[in-house]
């Protein structure tokens, strides 16, 4: 019997139109291709709001307002932002709060990165990594004020786990009860663009099931600095469900897929293996929210 597999679309992250030209900045243009998008498959968008003229991620509550809004006109899929990496964590979650303040602009997940990595690339011809000296702090009190704030909003928060340590704090904050079941749990795997992440391979997500066993939970697998596309039948065989989008990707050599076209690629996958494409309705059944 098939199964109701969810997909999310990351829809624009930090990436440049430079790398692909389908890149959303502006807010209509984000909203638009959220509505595209979802229209192809993806019951749950996650975006970043951009300066309309340059592209360079910002935090303007108005921005987010209008995506909100615009998409919220159209279609009902499942909307969460992402937040910055500096600044207090009252600051980072500033505008989760702000939008939750209006129905129209609430968004639908909460949200935490649930530990500290590396966040660089590799260029593997130059040899060359960027973003060297960078390094993302997410301590375990930064942590727990996302999620305590993100259940006093009333929204449950999708948990984004880069390495495997970011999975044991998750399973520490479900045993003290600031989590409960089922939790959204994001595995994020580490393409060749990236030097962080177990890879995309079968044991990779074998090892992290390993890890919750016993959990009720909903997992999504991404591939960060990679094609996800050739994961997709093995994280809907072991049970998964599929994160994809051009954030994650750019595709810049492959054809500069849109959004939409990536998740149709996913969909059929999906349908192929005798499951199907999880509707809006049937993913905040899944979810719970």
């Amino acid at each position: 019997m098939g199964r109701p597999v969810m997909i999310e679309a990351a829809i624009n992250g930090n990436a440049m139109r430079e790398l692909n030209p389908n890149i959303a900045y502006a807010p209509a243009q984000i909203a638009n291709d959220a509505i595209a998008t979802a229209r192809a498959g993806a019951a749950l968008i996650h975006f970043h709001v951009r300066d309309p003229e340059t592209g360079r991620w910002v935090q303007d509550v108005p921005y987010y307002s209008e995506v909100y809004r615009r998409t919220r006109a159209v279609c009902d899929p499942l909307l969460w932002p992402t937040f910055p990496f500096n600044g207090t964590p009252a600051e980072r979650f500033s505008h989760f709060v702000a939008l939750s303040k209006d129905p129209a602009t609430k968004p639908d997940l909460g949200g935490a990165d649930l530990g500290s990595v590396n966040l660089a690339t590799y260029d593997r011809v130059a040899k060359k990594i960027r973003g060297a000296n960078f390094v993302y702090l997410n301590s375990f009190e930064t942590c727990r004020y996302f999620l305590e704030t993100s259940r006093e909003l009333g929204l449950r928060p999708t948990l984004q786990i880069f390495e495997p340590g970011f999975l044991r704090a998750a399973l520490v904050f479900l045993d003290q009860g600031l989590l409960t079941e089922p939790l959204i749990l994001k595995f994020y795997l580490g393409g060749d663009e990236q030097s962080f992440g177990l890879p995309p391979t079968l044991k990779s997500l074998e090892a992290y099931l390993e890890m919750i066993k016993g959990v009720r939970c909903n997992w999504f697998a991404a591939t960060l600095g990679g094609d996800n596309l050739p994961m997709v039948p093995t994280i809907v065989s072991l049970g998964g469900h599929v994160r994809v989008g051009l954030e994650d990707y750019q595709y810049a050599n492959d054809g500069q897929l849109s959004n939409p076209q990536i998740v149709e690629r996913a969909a059929a996958m999906i349908r192929a293996m005798g499951h199907e494409v999880a509707t809006i309705k049937q993913t905040r059944e899944l979810l719970e929210v």
